[in-house]
């Protein structure tokens, strides 16, 4: 099976033969054109992967045929070949979209160490885009639902983000959808068509995090056998998102503090500096003022990224915008079931006004995705919602003044329904853990009219 499939742009049919001849030795699949015009009709009829193109063609450069060969497809790869005097000439064809170049005469283990990394380079485009075309309408403005005044103020940020290049800083707390926000600056933004790249710090080892953002070098590090492109260097002409930058270690603190003041960084175990055209956005549920005066985030650092403030306020201080939610997330997961759910009855959005929401609005998603689950009518109620969220509702009543006969009701309802819902709803589990037997379990399951909950 080919590796990959590769287009020479040659106007000299000896060095033309030459290049294929290695290449296929190394089962690329090989297409020939002596001019840029041939190589425009090799990528209409071909899905070409990476496009060797040599700097003096005949009437024409190699500059001028990179810049086509990219209009035409975008997620072409193209490697400049140059004779030695003229490596001014690859630099200028790097800037203007070459991935690499190559001098002659060839020398071809270089060569295939260069396609390999541009391979690599072509998977990552290919990933990213995929991605985007995946989430450039779902994170498009319309889809930015609210109704209370705290969010249209953070709505009016956004926008004034989306028309700049500014660095942008997104507090608030887990769930309240910062990542969210840092998707819809970037999809308004005039980077849209560029890569959007996230990177959330937590979750990578403190060892792995420098290579991961910046690159490393072949050799740089224990298991690093080749060149690593970080995403930095992948994100050039769109967005990096640094979610939790609050977490972000000291050493690289002062790394990310030099990449916004210069605007180049090195790869691990390099001394190459490198320059990128990537907008930083971070995000943070930790309070950076905070960690600055326990001397554990560089206040310089907190400056430079707080350009653009954007706080987004959880879902407890603004229960105005549940209702709006609760509808998007309606039709939303009616077209992934295949239902036809038209709306949530008054009692269960009553349970959903009266809940704290920790986990914010991921779990008042994940709340209304599993009731569109269980739902068998076009009318969502509060026998589709978890039990939780009517447990605090009784909770709540208990502390009302209630008799103790009432107390004591309410206090096994909810026991039983907690029982049920830990045992699969399997009675006789149910009762062991209750410590009661399984016919007292169902009498008691009658009488509070536990039948239809207990099968939802």
């Amino acid at each position: 099976m080919s590796k990959a499939n590769i287009l020479i742009v040659e106007d000299d049919p000896l060095q033309r033969r030459l290049i294929k001849e290695n290449l296929e030795q190394e089962d690329y699949t090989v297409f020939e054109s002596a001019s840029g015009k041939e190589a425009l009709n090799m990528i209409d009829d071909h899905p070409i992967d990476i496009a060797i193109v040599d700097y003096k063609l005949d009437g024409e450069t190699g500059i001028s045929v990179i810049q086509d060969i990219l209009e035409k497809n975008p997620l072409i790869t193209p490697i400049m070949v140059t004779a030695f005097g003229n490596i001014e000439n690859a630099v200028e064809a790097i800037k203007k979209g070459a991935y690499d170049y190559i001098v002659k005469p060839i020398d071809f283990g270089e060569f295939l160490l260069v396609i390999a990394r541009a391979l690599e380079r072509l998977k990552l485009k290919k990933e990213i885009s995929i991605l985007q075309n995946s989430l450039e309408d779902k994170f498009s403005s319309k889809n930015f639902v609210f109704s209370s005044s705290k969010m249209e103020g953070v709505a009016l940020l956004v926008s004034k983000a989306s028309k700049s290049d500014a660095t942008v800083l997104i507090s608030g707390e887990t769930g309240t959808g910062k990542d969210f926000v840092a998707k819809t600056i970037h999809f308004s933004s005039k980077r849209k068509n560029g890569p959007y790249l996230a990177v959330n710090i937590p979750s990578l080892p403190e060892t792995l995090i420098e290579s991961e953002l910046f690159g490393a070098e072949k050799g740089s590090f224990t298991g690093a056998f080749e060149r690593k492109i970080g995403k930095f260097e992948a994100a050039s002409g769109g967005t990096i998102f640094l979610d939790e930058i609050g977490d972000l270690p000291s050493q690289l603190q002062v790394k990310l503090l030099r990449f916004l003041q210069e605007k180049e960084f090195y790869r691990l175990g390099s001394s190459q500096p490198l320059k990128s055209d990537v907008r930083i956005m971070a995000a943070t549920n930790k309070n950076l003022e905070k960690l600055m005066k326990e001397e554990k985030f560089r206040p310089d650092l907190y400056y430079r990224l707080n350009v653009i403030h954007i706080h987004v306020p959880p879902l407890q201080e603004k229960k105005e915008d549940i209702p709006p939610l609760v509808d998007h997330f309606i039709r939303k997961y009616n077209e992934r079931e295949g239902k036809e759910i038209k709306e949530i009855s008054a009692e269960a959005m009553n349970f959903l006004l009266k809940y704290s929401f920790p986990g914010n609005i991921r779990e008042l998603e994940n709340i209304i995705e599993r009731a569109i689950v269980f739902c068998e009518g076009s009318v969502i109620t509060s026998v589709d919602l978890p039990i939780f969220l009517k447990d605090k509702k009784e909770e709540e009543l208990i502390q009302e003044g209630l008799s103790l006969k009432d107390k004591v009701k309410q206090v096994e309802i909810r026991e039983i329904k907690k029982a049920l819902l830990e045992s699969g709803k399997v009675k006789s589990k149910a009762a062991r853990s209750l410590g009661i037997t399984e016919r007292i379990l169902g009498y008691k399951m009658k009488i509070y009219n536990l039948f239809s909950d207990q099968e939802h």
